[in-house]
């Protein structure tokens, strides 16, 4: 996150803005990550290739500082499923990735190490700025992570099967309002 916010505002906004445009096409994310694995950058065309003319132009870094956060963010998103990648993308349109963020955050914390599944009740608070479509949005995404939620409860299982994708969606939904901020 230290790293990420380094970088400048355009480039920031460049990551962000084309990383959400490239979801739900594994091609071009990985095309991106293989492009960034490299000690120099080549060429993309698209998304990717919009993002790496933002990192060349912003000389203030050198190469390899910027490629890391921006490697773990799409190794991030690359855990999760094309059904999440459409989600976060809905979740960015309706402004609720903040929400989103506090409510992965707040399953995670007491979860994390529990090493069975367990019920566990969602705050009604962090419920409460998710009503309607966004509400469907993220329990979608909780879901496709592997936790069983439903629509109408705020009650939900744990499963140790859950923490990956989970971790990973809550360092997305971190690094995506970040650069939304900026």
């Amino acid at each position: 996150m230290e790293a990420l916010a380094q970088l400048s505002t355009d480039v920031q906004d460049a990551i962000f803005h084309n990383i959400l445009a490239m979801l739900g096409d594994r091609g071009a994310l990985q095309d991106l990550m293989d492009m960034l694995e490299q000690e120099h950058l080549g060429h993309l065309n698209g998304p990717g290739g919009t993002i790496l003319n933002e990192l060349r132009k912003d000389s203030r870094y050198q190469w390899v500082k910027p490629k890391y956060p921006i490697l773990y963010l799409l190794e991030a998103i690359m855990v999760l499923s094309d059904i999440q990648h459409d989600l976060l993308a809905q979740s960015k349109e309706k402004r609720i990735l903040f929400h989103q963020r506090e409510l992965v955050r707040s399953i995670l914390e007491p979860n994390f190490s529990y090493s069975w599944n367990i019920p566990f009740i969602i705050k009604r608070n962090l419920l409460a700025p998710l009503q309607g479509e966004g509400l469907a949005i993220t329990y979608g995404l909780l879901e496709e992570c592997g936790l069983k939620m439903q629509l109408d409860s705020p009650r939900s299982t744990w499963d140790l099967e859950a923490k990956k994708p989970l971790s990973a969606l809550y360092g997305i939904l971190s690094m995506l309002q970040q650069l939304a901020e900026a």
